[in-house]
């Protein structure tokens, strides 16, 4: 049974990926009403044994969002890494999660292979019946989202994603379920009231700037690096600008040295000592006609050109708020730089790019990766 709200279909016609981000607060609402049956999966499938650890992996999003938990008992790896260098150090006390919403990405069912036979269990985080990691024979918990349209960015998913990655850790903590469901749902409802904001805020952002050279997604340690890498995909995903994600000290190292006069720096300062160090750095790289938005808790504004905040309440997951925030302004600048981001079929239509890209990910869908029509 979907325990997920039923998206409005006239506004999902109208525009589907706003959709998809404006229903993210009952998402998360929908988690906390399921986690009774997530603390019994939890138990079944995912106590690791003393010193085990809790290992998450997968590709794009799913990577983004497993190294977004590193700080709080989950230990992210891509795909590949489980099948490289991080398998074989793999024990039967580790518990391993593999992170696919088709369940079908060709690394990620490889890797999955390779870490259920290595440690003492693994499952699949999919939003289907599990595909291909079931077939492995993985026991699968879904995210349970109601599809709104087809190829569409990934946003409810990914909040959904690291959410419930959050709940295995705080699980395996043991911090009550009852607590975890209230840290939801006061994360649902400062969200919901921030939602506005932030879609202004991002299309003022799209609107002055788009005609901007490059983007640049700036943040600080693991966690934040994950969100400015997960916000830069969502530009690759939506638009044709160059974009690039980094650490907000050592980009004046290296990256900045390439970039070019005009560009647009989004700034994810994770504490008041990095947003001060941000705001050195929006105010030196004005200097080059460098414009940059904010993206921070009150009590982190760095001076950016624009900022968005909300309401530092406790209990509440800064990285799921900003998540939204990267979210519209990914929707916003696709529209003012000339692309759907709500069909994205300048991917599909580019079908040399397109086929190459299957051939490197999902060779099972190679077949249809040549027509616009049916690539998937």
């Amino acid at each position: 049974m979907n325990s997920q709200p039923e998206p409005d279909i006239g506004a999902a016609n109208a525009a589907p990926m706003l959709t998809d981000i404006r229903r993210q607060p009952d998402v998360l609402r929908g988690l906390a009403a399921r986690l009774n049956d997530i603390d019994a999966f939890c138990r079944e499938h995912l106590v690791p044994g003393p010193d085990g650890r809790l290992i998450a992996f997968g590709s794009g999003d799913g990577w983004f969002a497993a190294r977004s938990l590193a700080a709080d008992g989950i230990t992210p790896a891509s795909g590949l890494e489980i099948l490289g260098d991080v398998g074989p150090q793999l024990t039967s006390a580790d518990r391993a999660i593999a992170i696919s919403m088709s369940g079908n990405v060709d690394r990620t069912v490889e890797a999955a292979e390779v870490a259920n036979n290595a440690c003492g269990g693994a499952i699949c985080l999919t939003n289907s019946e599990g595909g291909r990691l079931a077939e492995l024979g993985l026991p699968n918990i879904s995210l349970q989202l109601t599809d709104i349209a087809p190829f569409l960015c990934g946003t409810s998913s990914f909040l959904a994603t690291r959410a419930m990655l959050g709940l295995f850790a705080g699980l395996n903590r043991g911090t009550p379920p009852d607590d975890l469901a209230a840290g939801l749902r006061a994360t649902a409802n400062v969200l919901e009231k921030a939602l506005p904001d932030a879609d202004s805020i991002s299309l003022k952002v799209a609107q002055a700037c788009a005609g901007a050279p490059g983007l640049r997604y700036l943040s600080c340690g693991p966690a934040g690096l994950a969100i400015a890498d997960y916000g830069a995909a969502k530009i690759v995903e939506l638009s044709g600008t160059p974009v690039w994600s980094d650490d907000i000290e050592e980009f004046a190292h290296r990256q900045f040295w390439t970039m070019s006069e005009g560009e647009v720096v989004v700034l994810l300062p994770t504490s008041p000592a990095v947003a001060g160090i941000a705001a050195e750095s929006a105010k030196a790289l004005r200097n080059m006609g460098v414009r940059s938005l904010t993206v921070a808790p009150q009590g982190m504004d760095t001076g950016g050109d624009w900022t968005f905040t909300w309401e530092a309440t406790p209990g509440v997951d800064p990285l799921s708020m900003a998540t939204a925030a990267m979210q519209f302004f990914g929707y916003h600048w696709a529209q003012a730089t000339g692309f759907d981001p709500n069909l994205r079929m300048h991917l599909k239509n580019d079908t040399k790019r397109f086929k190459t890209s299957r051939m490197l990910t999902r060779r099972s869908l190679l077949a249809q990766a040549g027509n616009a029509k049916t690539a998937v």
